[in-house]
């Protein structure tokens, strides 16, 4: 059986990558990342600029584009987009290495990305993470709640505004 990615997400592999950059990353991770791996899940057998019939010899279906096509268009995505482009690069392709570079020719200038099929239990293992993180904000930001003000109604309307930071993305 594989490792627990939870020790994956927070610990960083790199020393390349300073503290400060990895907690920023690391919270853009837990509001983002869901959408990201909803993104790539949907994008990974979806071949846009090729049709044909699976039952054949086709070359592998899934996106082959630049790393902003993997981000939803939202309009709070729209204000991060180098930050989440960051995000992608650091994490997703260089760490996790969900995400490769596409091996193409040297006639194309953009940098083209793809789903590693060799990762896709990933995308399980991450968005179960996710919500891990968001459980476990939830439960802790609660338990604060309740411990300075001994209301129940106080723990719950705080666990509600958690829940809709996480789940509210427009």
């Amino acid at each position: 059986m594989r490792e627990s990615i939870l020790k994956t997400v927070f610990f960083k592999s790199s020393q390349q990558i300073s503290t400060l950059k990895w907690l920023k990353l690391l919270f853009l991770e837990a509001y983002l990342g869901e959408q990201l791996i909803e993104m790539l899940a949907n994008t990974a057998s979806f071949n846009k600029d090729q049709s044909g019939d699976l039952a054949f010899d086709i070359k592998p279906n899934g996106w082959k584009v630049n790393l902003e096509e993997y981000i939803p268009a939202t309009i709070i995505n729209s204000l991060l987009n180098k930050h989440i482009i960051d995000l992608l690069e650091t994490k997703f392709v260089n760490h996790y290495q969900l995400i490769q570079p596409v091996k193409m020719s040297s006639n194309n200038v953009k940098k083209l990305y793809e789903l590693n099929n060799q990762k896709l239990f990933l995308l399980t293992e991450l968005k179960l993470s996710y919500n891990t993180i968001w459980v476990t904000i939830n439960l802790l930001i609660d338990t604060v709640v309740y411990i300075i003000t001994k209301d129940v109604t106080w723990a719950l309307v705080s666990g509600a505004i958690v829940e809709f930071i996480r789940r509210f993305k427009i």
